[in-house]
């Protein structure tokens, strides 16, 4: 499923985002449909779309129904993506661990992990 907003793009850059539009939603990560963003399945993350869309920036959570954030970085470092990717996680006890695995499978890949500190209740 790909959803694409009416703008081309936010503030100069074309964001991708992988994994469920509701499920971002229900996260409470997303309010709304940001403009210029594509979002996109992983299956349906291939050379071909990534060209299409030519994204400066694509998100993904940690972990989503049927992926994580390895399998993201893999097709990247296939495709030889030379955006940004950025994880997005809940607060994690050690995050340096999640960056350095992520960083080894996909060692070209302008990646980082973007940590949100737990909801106060």
């Amino acid at each position: 499923m790909v959803k694409v907003a009416d703008a081309a793009c936010v503030q100069g850059i074309t964001i991708l985002v992988i994994g469920d539009l509701d499920q971002w939603q229900a996260s409470g990560r997303l309010r709304g449909v940001p403009a210029g963003c594509v979002y996109l399945g992983i299956d349906q993350l291939n050379p071909f779309t990534l060209r299409r869309h030519a994204p400066d920036l694509i998100l993904s959570p940690l972990l989503s129904g049927g992926f994580d954030a390895v399998d993201v970085a893999e097709k990247l470092n296939a495709a030889r993506f030379r955006g940004m990717y950025r994880v997005v996680a809940d607060d994690l006890p050690n995050a340096e661990i999640i960056r350095n695995d992520i960083r080894a499978t996909a060692p070209d890949l302008d990646f980082d992990l973007l940590v949100l500190p737990r909801a106060i209740p």
